[in-house]
């Protein structure tokens, strides 16, 4: 490694050089005289004596140049008399030196075993990464999979309750079923010790209340008046039915007459409901449970929008027949008309009766008159069934059988 000449101590460099100008000068001027005097030291020949005065006066030199340097420099002092201390401590710095090289070892292989377990934490970190990752996913699928069991869960529970509120309806139904079998089967016991006379929901009469024309309502006379109406056309009806002159029985002995009763509820629930209507209203009188004979029919009257569905005189079927049919095949032709206009006006609002589902019916004497006066012709004919009457809601159906060439 070089030095520059900036680095070099030129003031002690100059003062050593100064001081050993000065002392080699007053050497030589003392040598020159004493070897002019001839002066002897110690007992030595003057030349000798010379050789000494300037080995005594290399050596002044020798210890100013030492002091002066020692005195201005610190260094040359340390050089000088502290060698041995600097050589054990250059030793000790060495030794120091190589402990910290091997701690310096001892550290990078300890850094490169801690590279090494980094990289296996990052290794490990990153396995960890995808581990977290796949269970990420597998908890979304999880809670996604949990919000679909919860929803199957309510709608299950939806369905329980909704099969649950069925068993109960089924279980209701059940037991009202079993309550009319009982019914039934008591009916049944009845018809086999006695007649009936009056089967539950049977129809017995019916009738029609409407406002007058001039704008008013019904009063509660017109009402009670329909009722009596309905209950006495009633009694005749079950009384016909009982002595067999409607066709039910065949019995000839007169009975005696059959009472039909509303309860004072009933009266008020149909007054209540006919005044709080505007227009024309029907008024059906039923049985409420089976009655025998000898006993009093309990009726319920329900309560109907009436409405005009046909006009009088209104074609309700028609039909063209070619050829001889004989009467079987035209009473066939005839009730098929008749059932498909029973058809329509149900589908028109017609209320058919409770236990036959009819709307009307035709008397056989009419029925079979209109078969044979077409039977009777070969040439084509056209048969028309016309309403009667007007027919409303509540029924019936009158039918007149008209027959055209």
């Amino acid at each position: 490694m070089g030095f520059s000449p900036s680095e070099f101590n030129w003031h002690l460099l100059l003062i050593i050089i100064s001081i050993s100008a000065v002392v080699s000068y007053v050497g030589d001027m003392l040598g020159m005289r004493i070897g002019k005097r001839r002066i002897s030291l110690f007992g030595l020949r003057p030349r000798y004596t010379t050789t000494v005065i300037t080995l005594f006066t290399g050596v002044g030199v020798a210890i100013l140049t030492l002091a002066v340097a020692g005195y201005t420099s610190e260094s040359i002092r340390m050089a000088m008399f502290g060698q041995r201390y600097l050589e054990r401590q250059i030793a000790s710095l060495n030794k120091d030196l190589n402990d910290r090289q091997g701690q310096l070892y001892d550290m990078e292989f300890d850094l490169m075993g801690a590279r090494s377990d980094l990289e296996s934490m990052r290794s490990s970190l990153a396995s960890a990464s995808e581990d977290l990752l796949v269970a990420q996913e597998r908890l979304t699928f999880m809670e996604m999979s949990a919000r679909s069991l919860d929803i199957e869960r309510q709608e299950l529970g939806r369905e329980l309750s909704a099969l649950r509120t069925e068993k109960i309806q089924t279980e209701n139904a059940v037991a009202l079923l079993r309550a009319e079998t009982e019914q039934l089967k008591k009916g049944l016991f009845d018809m086999k010790k006695e007649r009936v006379v009056a089967l539950q929901g049977e129809l017995l009469a019916q009738t029609f209340v409407e406002p007058p024309a001039d704008g008013g309502t019904i009063t509660a006379g017109e009402i009670d008046l329909a009722m009596s109406g309905l209950i006495g056309a009633a009694e005749k009806y079950l009384s016909e039915k009982s002595s067999g002159t409607d066709g039910s029985f065949a019995y000839t002995k007169p009975l005696k007459p059959i009472n039909v009763i509303l309860t004072d509820e009933v009266r008020r629930a149909v007054a209540f409901e006919v005044m709080a209507s505007k227009g024309r209203r029907a008024l059906r009188l039923t049985a409420l449970s089976n009655a025998v004979e000898g006993q009093a029919v309990e009726g319920l009257v329900s309560v109907f929008d009436s409405r005009r569905v046909f006009a009088k005189d209104e074609i309700l079927m028609s039909e063209t027949l070619t050829g001889e049919f004989g009467q079987d095949n035209t009473a066939d032709v005839l009730y098929t008309l008749l059932k498909r206009i029973n058809g329509r006006a149900v589908a028109l609002g017609v209320m058919p009766d409770p236990l036959t589902g009819n709307v009307g019916n035709l008397g056989s004497v009419d029925f079979f008159e209109a078969v044979e006066r077409i039977d009777d012709t070969d040439t084509q004919k056209t048969v028309r069934l016309m309403a009667a009457t007007d027919i409303y809601t509540e029924g019936p159906v009158n039918i007149r059988i008209e027959i055209g060439e």
